[in-house]
């Protein structure tokens, strides 16, 4: 993946941001199609909060310590639970 979008998600993983801003930003790269996500299935669930972690994980994407596989499987999991909407 291209640098500028570590950088950018990195920004997002901060706790200075919302959750929202952070969801904005990760849809934005989907819609863009600078992420492209395999067939996800949504859960009739929709959960409103972002859990800690996963801003967590996102920043250790973004400073090269998880996969693109990794990051990708975090933004599944996402659009499973409803908080992104793709």
């Amino acid at each position: 993946m291209r640098c500028w979008i570590k950088n950018n998600t990195n920004w997002r993983s901060s706790t200075l941001i919302s959750d929202s801003e952070f969801i904005g930003g990760i849809e934005d790269l989907i819609e863009e199609g600078l992420i492209i996500l395999p067939p996800t299935e949504r859960s009739s669930v929709i959960e409103q909060k972002v859990p800690n972690w996963i801003k967590n994980n996102a920043k250790w994407w973004a400073d090269d310590l998880i996969s693109d596989e990794d990051f990708v499987q975090l933004i599944q999991y996402l659009v499973k639970k409803g908080i992104i909407l793709k």
